[in-house]
């Protein structure tokens, strides 16, 4: 029973079994299990029984099996496992791994063999080798070098390029640690990438140096794929290693020069910007950002017209750039940031690069040089006019005061004079206020109590305006005195007053203040031939009507007037502005639309020690003398008519036309006073004359006339010290004060 059961539990083992099991005696099967039928094609176990074994075994792994049998049975020992080519029933080739052992049964030596079928094996094994030729023929075709490494990073192969790249042999490869190839300096980086790769189950590309067979390292891009098996482990990597030394000296040349040109364009004066083919910004500079108050985080990438609104005359250029293909130079106005901009537009393939600059500044210098050219010409034209025509001047003036004088019989005639003598006055008005806007005048400036001589013109001032208008003085304390010329300043605060009591038909309040005033260098610095210093500040302020900006901007221009033909020279402001610059001081408007305008002269402070101005005479009674004079005159009208004055005067003249004539006559006679031109043809000028003179004859006395004064007797716009100057035209009164006056000095 014991051996039934047994015999019951093999045999239901056997049939069970998934590797066949089958018994052979004499070279037949005798017995086959279930598995054994499948392996070889039968579709029942019985199909085989009786069959020769050799009948399953291919034909070219017979002789092997017989000989292994063949033995077995002689030794009485298994036979080592075995894998051949087998054949199923139908005559399918099969590979089969067996095993095989005797033993003897009923007196009979059988054969019991345990048998797997490995052809899905065998196939994949073919399949990996073939692959594996494959990849090695692949690999060695290739240029760059491929290689696979164990987990641990250990070289297992290595195409040919890596042999001749190192310069080893085929065979050292494998074993050779690929970290060792590695520059120095590269390691950290390719080992963490490496073994992120390995940590994540990630591939990994880098680059880094690899050495060379003479020594020398050259980048490399590194990538590396891990292998892994059914379960996940890590077994392999396969990667390979392309030679990127020129790309990358390429590139670095690239950034080094891309590094420079960054540089540059970060260190120009000019705003520089490169927009894209769809007009999108791709760069801007630090200048660019500045200009247009912005930054590069907030434009870069986007449209420029989306950014940068009411642009449409920079399109226009910039798209005109695009279309033909050129530079495009140009200057337009940015209104939403109040600039003038100059731009250069230079197409590429990329798009436009565009370099421009704010001109506000140098639009505004333009301007105001092409304006102080234009009033240099007129204040050249001025002095160019002003002798010859202030001769004329004296002449009909002198004439019409002595035909005045003449006719006190005949009051219509007496008229008549009277009249010319005014016209030749306003004349000669006219031209003293083209000489002070060209800064051409003669000035006497003397230490002036300002706020006294405002005082004493309150009555003046008064009678000018109007009862319609209300006048107040406001004195600031301890009030400087000022460096100026008294008779300028008291016309030019009469000039402004006019001027604003015109800016208020309907009546107003004039308010002029004196203050002590301090320009800084600020101040300085923000407007034009201001020095900084000390100044004494009269402030003539109405509630007329005001000036808009561009009136403002041409105020101070000769012959510009806003009011009607024939009711002003355009002269006032312009004469006040000239003579207060050749003062040294600084004038400055302040107005605004239907509140009034205040205009403020910044006048030089006076210096200690400097002579003060003399109170001004009355009327004083016309003196003449017995003196000898020397007149020197070039102009003959004048010369005749200056003479005969002098003579009518009672004086002794002897009247020359030059220098030279003026020495000779010295030399006859002696002389009590030089009066002469300054301004005289011949190569000796009067101040020259008045030297040369003075060399020969020191106590002669000194006096010059001139209808323009140049810089023989005129320094910085003042008189030299001890200088008399009588300005032509003048009165019959002036004349005889004035040479009482020289011969008293």
């Amino acid at each position: 029973t014991a051996l039934r059961e047994s015999e019951e539990r093999y045999r239901r083992l056997v049939e069970l079994s998934p590797d066949g099991i089958g018994v052979y005696v004499d070279g037949r099967i005798v017995f086959v299990n279930a598995a054994y039928a499948r392996i070889f094609g039968a579709r029942r176990p019985e199909e085989l029984i009786g069959k020769p074994v050799m009948e399953v075994v291919h034909p070219d792994f017979r002789p092997i099996v017989a000989d292994r049998m063949r033995r077995m049975l002689a030794e009485d020992k298994p036979v080592p496992l075995i894998a051949g080519k087998f054949i199923r029933l139908d005559g399918t080739p099969i590979d089969v791994e067996v095993r095989a052992a005797s033993f003897r049964s009923q007196g009979e030596v059988a054969i019991q063999v345990i048998c797997r079928d490995i052809s899905d094996r065998k196939a994949t094994e073919r399949a990996l080798h073939t692959s594996i030729e494959r990849f090695h023929q692949l690999a060695e075709a290739m240029p760059q070098i491929v290689w696979t490494s164990n987990p641990g990073g250990g070289i297992d192969y290595a195409s040919p390029a890596f042999a001749e790249y190192t310069g080893m042999k085929n065979g050292d490869a494998p074993g050779l640690r690929w970290l060792e190839a590695v520059h120095p300096g590269d390691r950290p980086t390719a080992a963490a990438g490496r073994e992120k790769g390995q940590r994540e189950g990630i591939p990994y590309t880098m680059e880094f140096r690899l050495r060379r067979h003479d020594g020398v390292y050259r980048w490399h891009l590194v990538s590396a794929v891990p292998i892994r098996d059914e379960n996940g482990v890590l077994v392999k990597w396969f990667g390979s290693a392309v030679d990127v030394d020129d790309r990358k000296t390429s590139e670095e040349k690239a950034n080094r020069l891309a590094t420079r040109l960054a540089a540059t364009l970060e260190s120009i004066t000019d705003a520089f910007v490169t927009l894209d083919r769809e007009w999108r910004i791709t760069y801007m500079n630090k200048e660019a950002e500045r200009l247009l108050q912005t930054t590069r985080a907030d434009v870069l990438g986007k449209v420029v017209w989306d950014e940068f609104k009411d642009a449409a005359a920079f399109e226009k250029q910039y798209r005109r750039a695009i279309a033909e293909n050129r530079m495009v130079e140009f200057q337009e106005p940015y209104a939403p940031l109040g600039l003038w901009v100059e731009a250069r537009a230079y197409p590429s393939d990329d798009g436009l690069a565009v370099y421009f600059r704010d001109i506000t500044e140098k639009r505004e210098l333009e301007a105001r040089l092409s304006q102080a050219q234009r009033l240099e010409a007129v204040g050249q034209l001025t002095g160019g006019i002003a002798h010859d025509f202030n001769n004329l001047l004296t002449v009909i003036m002198g004439n019409a005061e002595a035909l005045a004088h003449r006719l006190e019989h005949d009051p219509a005639l007496r008229a008549l004079a009277e009249l010319t003598a005014t016209a030749a006055e306003r004349g000669a008005d006219l031209t003293q206020r083209l000489l002070a806007f060209a800064r051409k005048q003669a000035l006497e400036p003397k230490a002036v109590d300002v706020a006294a001589l405002l005082a004493g013109m309150d009555d003046l001032l008064r009678r000018a305006l109007g009862e319609h208008v209300e006048i107040e003085l406001v004195r600031g304390a301890g009030l400087w005195t000022a460096f100026v010329d008294t008779v300028q300043l008291e016309s030019a605060v009469l000039n402004l007053c006019i001027n604003a009591r015109d800016a208020m038909p309907e009546g107003g309040r004039l308010t002029i203040e004196t203050a002590n005033a301090v320009l800084d260098d600020t101040y300085a610095g923000n407007h034009e031939e201001v020095a900084p210093g000390e100044y004494v500040m009269v402030a003539i302020s109405d509630t007329g009507t005001g000036m808009p900006p561009e009136i403002v901007a041409h105020a101070f221009e000769p012959f510009f007037t806003t009011k009607e033909v024939g009711k002003g020279t355009g002269l006032g402001l312009s004469m006040v502005h000239g003579f207060v610059k050749q003062s040294g001081g600084h004038v400055k408007i302040y107005t605004e639309l239907g509140h009034g305008t205040t205009i403020k002269l910044y006048l030089p402070k006076a210096a200690d020690g400097e002579e003060r101005a003399a109170a001004k005479p009355g009327t004083e009674e016309i003196k003449g003398g017995s003196e000898r004079i020397l007149l020197v005159e070039d102009d003959n009208q004048v010369r005749e008519h200056v003479a005969m004055q002098l003579a009518d005067l009672g004086y002794n003249v002897t009247a020359v036309a030059n220098g030279a004539d003026a020495l000779n006559a010295m030399k006859k006679d002696a002389f009590a006073l030089l009066f002469t031109d300054v301004v005289m043809p011949g190569g000796m000028n009067g101040r020259q004359l008045a030297d040369e003179a003075r060399k020969r004859y020191p106590a002669l006395r000194i006096l010059f006339s001139s209808g323009y004064t140049d810089n023989a007797i005129v320094h910085h716009g003042r008189l030299d010290p001890g200088v008399h100057l009588l300005n032509k035209p003048y009165r019959r009164s002036d004349l005889a004060a004035k040479i009482r006056q020289a011969l008293a000095d």
